[in-house]
């Protein structure tokens, strides 16, 4: 100390020596601090971004296969819609044919749609849907021109027309004859039933000789009712399943888009409490 004390110079020097490199220290430190938090900064930048595209794209493919699933529903509906009216009026008069087959061809590419884009629960669910209905449509083909026709040849034995109620009547006649004949696993010894059938029945209600057999087919079956309603109770089980599938994979039950998930999230803040 006594040094420092005759030298007062010597330890100004030491002191201003040590006030500039403990300067420099606390700058360079300083900047590595800086540094190290724009590096934090621009990391937590990235990953908020990343999250935001990510959320971006749950969100757009969430409306894409709510989209996709409304509309194959509805296509599904359409066809069944169209299947029912065979049951109604005539197929061959109103070309009912064609639009049911435009409309099937619709319903199969919004079922390739859905087996791109949704999960396999519900691209199983749905093609559950689809067996259904064409089974459906299979048996409105064949029984929906026979009941359409026996409908009318019902309706038209209570005509006013004298001759009209007459060919009704013996139409009639021959399709309860036709019912109530034996199966005997021969079809020979109906063909003159059968034949008495198709002429009663197109001479009664106008129908060609292929919904005349329709009719035969029907009634020789007797299956088709027991068929339909079947078939009915699958397409509402499977139409069920198919929407409890998608709903859950929608999170319908939530008021909002689906969120990021949890991990991400946390992976964010951590990154922002940096």
């Amino acid at each position: 100390m006594t040094y420092f004390e005759d030298n007062p110079e010597i330890f100004a020097a030491i002191v201003a020596a040590i006030a500039i490199l403990g300067g420099l220290l606390g700058s360079i430190i300083g900047a590595k601090i800086q540094a190290n938090g724009g590096r934090d900064q621009a990391a937590a930048a990235r990953e908020a971004a990343r999250i935001a595209a990510e959320a971006q794209r749950v969100a757009a493919l969430w409306n894409v296969r709510q989209l996709q699933v409304a509309e194959y529903i509805q296509g599904v509906r359409e066809v069944r819609r169209l299947a029912n009216l065979f049951y109604e009026q005539d197929a061959n008069a109103t070309g009912l044919e064609a639009q049911l087959c435009d409309a099937r061809h619709a319903l199969s590419l919004k079922l390739a749609e859905v087996d791109l884009t949704l999960p396999f629960g519900v691209v199983q669910a749905a093609y559950k849907v689809y067996e259904c209905l064409e089974r459906e449509v299979g048996i409105a083909r064949d029984a929906g021109p026979a009941e359409y026709f026996l409908g009318i040849v019902s309706s038209q034995v209570f005509s006013e027309d004298p001759a009209e109620s007459e060919l009704a009547r013996q139409a009639e006649e021959a399709v309860n004859e036709l019912r109530a004949a034996p199966d005997t696993g021969d079809p020979r010894p109906r063909f003159p039933l059968v034949r008495v059938v198709v002429q009663t029945v197109r001479a009664a209600t106008g129908a060609t000789a292929e919904q005349a057999m329709a009719v035969v087919r029907y009634v020789s079956t007797g299956q088709y009712p027991a068929m339909r309603s079947e078939n009915i109770q699958e397409n509402a089980a499977s139409m069920a399943t198919l929407i409890m599938a998608t709903r859950s994979v929608l999170r319908s039950e939530d008021d909002v888009i689906p969120p990021v998930p949890e991990q991400r999230r946390r992976r964010w803040r951590a990154g922002a409490g940096r």
